[in-house]
Order: structure tokens, then C-alpha cells, then sequence
């Protein structure tokens, strides 16, 4: 049998569900395969699938010598998209694919390091360098080519349909900064955006949805002050809600992170790898790095890291401190303390702040422009049946 079962579970995911490719193209090239003829196939379906054409097991035998490939067994092809492949897991298996070849190519590189100094007539700088630069091809190698150009008719043939998380409100790969003054109540309103999405209540609305599968990573707030605050909103999620957000929701919290740093960062992956979110409760930022975020080249390493994760097709929620300074309206500011590069970067950026006319009342102020129409809510008032309460 050829390849790895990661490999088989790819190709079959992809010849299941054509549409599959596009989740996966910017994980995984043909050379990522430990076969190279059915790395010669994906790099061969993917070609069709960008030109808009159908493919599945019968077309990829047929395609076999105008894509080079010889010596693969027919059946072995027919077996591919099996029962046990899931379709939905193409991205994983894209990943499994990915981590296999860096760990052969790290294998590699070392051997050759190994060899290289060996050789007392090499210079250690060099062989450094030339290791260096290897390391990087091989980190970089998932987009490697990867760019292509569409068509407009292309593009147009496409799904707009929204993949909704929270309908309404959020759908995957949304990135929603979250800002307020001091009291305001944006920890507690993420706390029942989290709670109410797991049980299966639209946190504005109050009407049934799908329930979420929430995660939050918290590198601020400790577990007993979690317990403290949610243990009300829980015990009636349970109650009205489809699911018991006590059992299906997933949190670490209290331990600060920095997630400029590989072994951190790769340690909140392997949280979404276990728990597979619909959504990640992550932040405040400041405490995602090691140091204040003062300027881009702060700002920088924090969004990469988080748009690694939200590439896993997951929407993001992050708390962040507003500025101190005031506009030309002498209303605080409520955009993110620090960078510039953060107030571009979400696809919806809301503060929270009091509102002069009733104490009870917060205005929900956009402090960039949605990139998409969506319906937060405008104003909010404390209590209810819920910590917080859209005002009508």
C-alpha cells in the first residue's frame, strides 16, 4: 500500500468532496507527500479543480500518464475515498501530511548538518548558513506556488453563502477585537457570548441555535474567578439551553502566554487539535506577548500567531484594553492600546462604553468598519434574564 494514511485520507477526502481542495491547497503541496506519485495526483486534481472540472477515482486513472504517474495499483486508487475517510477532516489530514514531511525534511537537514561537520574542512559558518536557509525553505514550503490568479467567472461560480458560527453574528474565520473603558462589562459580555454559544442560545437573540463547540484560552483570569462569574449564566444555559455548556466547553485560563513563542503557540494548537472549536475565546492581547504592543513590529508576531490559528477555519473573539486618548468628539478612543496594524486587522472591531443618559446602559461603539454586515447589537443594558441585554 502507498503512502501514508494521512496521504490516502487526503486524496480520498478530495475525490469525495471536490470543494475540499480549497481548504487545503495553502496547507499541503504534491512535494509534502512521502510518495511522490500521489503527490504527482493532488498537485494533478488540484490543476482540474482550478479549472473548474469534476473529478473523482475514475478520472484520476485516466489521468495517470498525462500526469506521469506510473505503478500505482488501480484498485489501491477506487480505495481512497472510502467509508472511513471523513470529508470534513480534509484539513487535518492536509496537517498530518504537512508535520510528516517537516519531520522527514528536519531529519534530513540534521543528517546533513551531521555529515557537514564531520568534514573538518568545512566551515562551520557555512555549513550554519546553508543549514539555516534549508530550515527556512522547509518552514515556508506549504506556499510554496501556492498563488494563482482566478478569473472573475471563477470567483462569481463560487459559494457566498455564509458558514455561520453564531448566526447573525459570526461566521468561521471571522476575527472579532473587542475594546471598552474600565467596568464596562466587555469581560462579562465575552463570557456570555462564550456560554450561551455552547449551550446552544444565540447570545443576542436569545433564540435556539446550533450549539457551538467553544474553547477559551484565557491569559488573564484565573479558574476560581471563572467559577465566580459564570456559575449563574451556566447553571440557566444548562437549563434553557440544547447543551450543558459545563460539559461541552473548554477553558485554561490564568496562565499568561506568549504566542510569538513556537512551543506556546504550538501548545494552543494542539488545544484546538484535541477540542476541534468553532470558535476561540483568546486574549486580552497584551498578555499574548511578552511585552507591551507599542508599534507594528510588536504587533507583527501576535497576528501571525493568531492567524495561524484562525486559518483552522475557526472565528476568533479577543478582548483588548482601549486607548487613554479621547477624539475630536471627547469621547475615549476605544480602539486597541498600542498598534495601528490591530485597528486594520479584524473583520469587526466594538467597544463598550457607558452611556451619559442611563447608568445601566452601554453604547456598543464600532471603532473600525465591519467588513461585513452583520447585527451586534447597538446598545445594551445590565440584567435580565442574562448578564447583558440588547436594548431595543
Amino acid at each position: 500500500m502507498t503512502g501514508s494514511q494521512a496521504e490516502r485520507n487526503l486524496l480520498g477526502a478530495l475525490l469525495l468532496d471536490n470543494r475540499q481542495h480549497r481548504s487545503v491547497r495553502e496547507l499541503v503541496t504534491g512535494d509534502d507527500f512521502s510518495d511522490p506519485r500521489m503527490g504527482d495526483v493532488f498537485a494533478g486534481i488540484g490543476g482540474m479543480v482550478a479549472m473548474g472540472q469534476s473529478v473523482d477515482a475514475v478520472m484520476v486513472l485516466n489521468q495517470l500518464p498525462a500526469w506521469g504517474v506510473r505503478g500505482l495499483d488501480p484498485a489501491e486508487i477506487f480505495n481512497w475515498p472510502s467509508a472511513e475517510v471523513h470529508v470534513y477532516a480534509a484539513a487535518e489530514y492536509a496537517h498530518s501530511v504537512r508535520e510528516a514531511s517537516v519531520r522527514r525534511g528536519l531529519r534530513e537537514i540534521v543528517n546533513r548538518i551531521n555529515d557537514a561537520t564531520a568534514d573538518s574542512g568545512s566551515a562551520p559558518m557555512d555549513i550554519a548558513s546553508k543549514a539555516m536557509l534549508e530550515l527556512e525553505s522547509l518552514r515556508a514550503g506549504a506556499t510554496a506556488g501556492e498563488l494563482q490568479a482566478k478569473s472573475l467567472t471563477e470567483i462569481l461560480a463560487g459559494e457566498d453563502t455564509y458558514d455561520w458560527v453564531i448566526p447573525g453574528l459570526l461566521e468561521r474565520q471571522d476575527r472579532l477585537v473587542l475594546t471598552g473603558a474600565e467596568g464596562a462589562g466587555k469581560t462579562t459580555w465575552v463570557r456570555q457570548l462564550a456560554v450561551l454559544a455552547a449551550a446552544g442560545i444565540h447570545p443576542t437573540t436569545f433564540q435556539p441555535i446550533e450549539p457551538v463547540k467553544v474553547l477559551v484560552v484565557d491569559a488573564e483570569n484565573t479558574e476560581r474567578q471563572w467559577r465566580r462569574a459564570v456559575r449563574w449564566t451556566s447553571e440557566r444555559a444548562a437549563q434553557t439551553g440544547a447543551n450543558d455548556p459545563r460539559l461541552t466547553m473548554h477553558i485554561t485560563a490564568g496562565k499568561r502566554i506568549d504566542i510569538t513563542r513556537g512551543s506556546h503557540l504550538s501548545e494552543i494548537h494542539r488545544l484546538v487539535d484535541l477540542h476541534k472549536p468553532d470558535v476561540l475565546f483568546i486574549g486580552p492581547l497584551y498578555k499574548l506577548v511578552p511585552r507591551a504592543i507599542t508599534n507594528d513590529d510588536d504587533a507583527a508576531p501576535l497576528i501571525v500567531g493568531l492567524d495561524s490559528l484562525r486559518e483552522r477555519g475557526l472565528a476568533l473573539v479577543m478582548e483588548a484594553h482601549a486607548g487613554k486618548a479621547t477624539g475630536n468628539d471627547g469621547e475615549r478612543n476605544l480602539q486597541p492600546r498600542g498598534s495601528a496594524a490591530l485597528m486594520g486587522w479584524p473583520e469587526f472591531g466594538l467597544g463598550l462604553r457607558h452611556n451619559p443618559d442611563d447608568p445601566a446602559l452601554v453604547d456598543v461603539v464600532r471603532w473600525r468598519g465591519d467588513r461585513d454586515e452583520r447585527d451586534w447589537p447597538k446598545r445594551m443594558y445590565r440584567g435580565g434574564d442574562w448578564p447583558w441585554t440588547p436594548a431595543q
